[in-house]
Parts: structure tokens; C-alpha cells; sequence
């Protein structure tokens, strides 16, 4: 049996050009027209994540030049970003930014401007958060560093639910929104931050009266000085639009996205 070990990633972002993609996908699967935009939409970039080498060059063919066409990557050669390092705050220089991080151990990172390749941002509900660890308190733990606000907030993973109640108590069904952000450098390098945990004195003159507008200044900041990828929800914060219309369902579109975006860059070998 061939080995179902190839990925499939469209160069450009295919919810860019769903309605040209979808009739090609749909032959090229033999699947209907609404399948086929169900499977580009939930791809976040990847087209298919188990295809056999036969397969996923047949579909190279298929769809061409359309919309920057698609790479076919073994799975094994995916590049992988790092764990995330939550940041406090930064400064801009001429060459690049200064980080601070959050954990005491860590010295500021200096990240020039062209080692920036992607520059994201993110909201989810704690409810979101909740239902993808699974009741499982590490597990939430970790997730909340990944999007900036545990290791900064010091809130214990019990506090955001699952942990132990008293049993006169009525379980609360928590509303509370998280929004971050993310920076990804081009060698894998992650850094993570809550706008509402985060020191924006680095904007200097550019620096705005709430923390949602600096969130949206310091992603133009980045974006700016850099030739970096601008993942959909830093994207519809730059154009004033709001993050829900990102639509991400979980964390794990979001970091889809992102190993997408981390694989198609323009310095990855053909």
C-alpha cells in the first residue's frame, strides 16, 4: 500500500480565491462543489495532509497555475516553528526590534527586521481553550502560553475552568474573550503576547489610548519594517475589520495556519 505521507499546500491563500479553486478541487477529488469548499476552508492553506506522492502530484497537475498553484511537501520535511515565549514588551530600532520576555531566565531577544517571517494574531474564548484541552489542566496550561496570557496573567488553569467546585455551587460558563498575538521569525522562533498584558511604550508617538488599538499599531509596526507574512486575523485588524470575522473554530486552525505560512515562504527551496 503507498505511503499516504505527502502534504499538499496552496502557495497563496486559497480563501483569497475559493470561488476559481473550488470546480478544479471538486474535479481533481471527485467530490461536489460544497465538499470541495469545506475542504479548502478547513485547510487553512493545506489542501491535504495524507496524500500519497502519486496523488498529490496529479492534483499539482490538476490545479496548475491557478491561484499560485499548490507544493507538495513530505510530511517529514515540514518545518516545524518552536514552542512559544511569552513577551512583555519591545523596543524598534533601526534594524530590528528588541523583545522582552516574560520568563526572568531569559535575556531580551534583539530579532532583526528581515528574520520577522510572520506576524499573527488570534481570539478565542476560554470556552474554546476549555473544550480543545479536554478537561485536561496541563494540557490548558500550555495552550494559554501559546497565546500569551498564563504565564503573563499567572491565572491558574483551574480559574478558567475544570478544576475543583464546590459542590453548592452552580458551574459559571465562562464569556471572557482572548486575543494575542504572534510573531514567527524565519528560523522557527515563536513569541507570543496579550495585548492586555503587554507594555506598548515602544510605539513612542504611534502609541494609542487602549490596548486594542496599540494591539492593531504594533502589528502595522511589524508588519511595516518587514517583508513578513500577515496571517487572515492580523490581517483584518490592519484593514480596521474585526478578528471574528477570521472565523477560526480553535487553536488548531490558527496554528495550521501558521505551519502553512511557515512552509510556503518565498526562501523555501521548490
Amino acid at each position: 500500500m503507498p505511503d499516504v505521507n505527502y502534504s499538499v499546500l496552496f502557495r497563496q491563500f486559497p480563501l483569497d480565491h475559493l470561488d476559481a479553486l473550488a470546480p478544479v478541487v471538486a474535479e481533481a477529488y471527485g467530490v461536489p462543489d460544497y465538499d470541495a469548499r469545506t475542504k479548502i476552508r478547513k485547510g487553512w492553506g493545506f489542501l491535504d495532509r495524507n496524500a500519497t506522492e502519486e496523488d498529490a502530484r496529479r492534483v499539482v497537475e490538476a490545479i496548475g497555475d491557478l491561484a499560485g498553484g499548490v507544493v507538495v511537501i513530505e510530511n517529514a520535511q515540514l518545518r516545524s516553528a518552536s514552542n512559544p515565549k511569552v513577551i512583555t514588551g519591545f523596543e524598534s530600532g533601526e534594524s530590528g526590534v528588541t523583545l522582552r520576555l516574560q520568563s526572568p531566565q531569559e535575556p531580551p531577544r534583539v530579532v532583526e527586521w528581515l528574520e520577522i517571517g510572520i506576524v499573527a494574531a488570534g481570539r478565542f474564548s476560554e470556552e474554546i481553550i476549555q473544550r480543545e484541552a479536554g478537561g485536561d489542566q496541563q494540557k490548558m496550561a500550555g495552550m494559554m502560553v501559546g497565546v500569551g496570557l498564563f504565564m503573563v496573567t499567572g491565572i491558574p488553569p483551574g480559574l478558567l475552568g475544570g478544576g475543583k467546585k464546590k459542590k453548592e455551587e452552580k458551574p459559571v460558563k465562562s464569556v471572557r474573550v482572548i486575543t494575542f498575538g504572534r510573531i514567527v521569525t524565519t528560523g522557527g522562533e515563536q513569541f507570543a503576547f496579550s495585548p492586555d498584558h503587554f507594555d506598548f511604550a515602544g510605539l513612542a508617538e504611534k502609541k494609542q489610548i487602549n490596548a486594542a488599538a496599540n494591539f492593531r499599531a504594533f502589528l502595522g509596526e511589524l508588519a511595516g519594517h518587514t517583508t513578513a507574512q500577515v496571517n487572515l486575523g492580523a490581517r483584518l485588524l490592519l484593514e480596521n475589520r474585526s478578528l471574528t470575522f477570521a472565523n477560526y473554530s480553535g487553536l488548531h486552525d490558527f496554528e495550521t495556519e501558521l505551519l502553512w505560512m511557515h512552509n510556503v515562504r518565498s526562501d523555501r527551496p521548490a
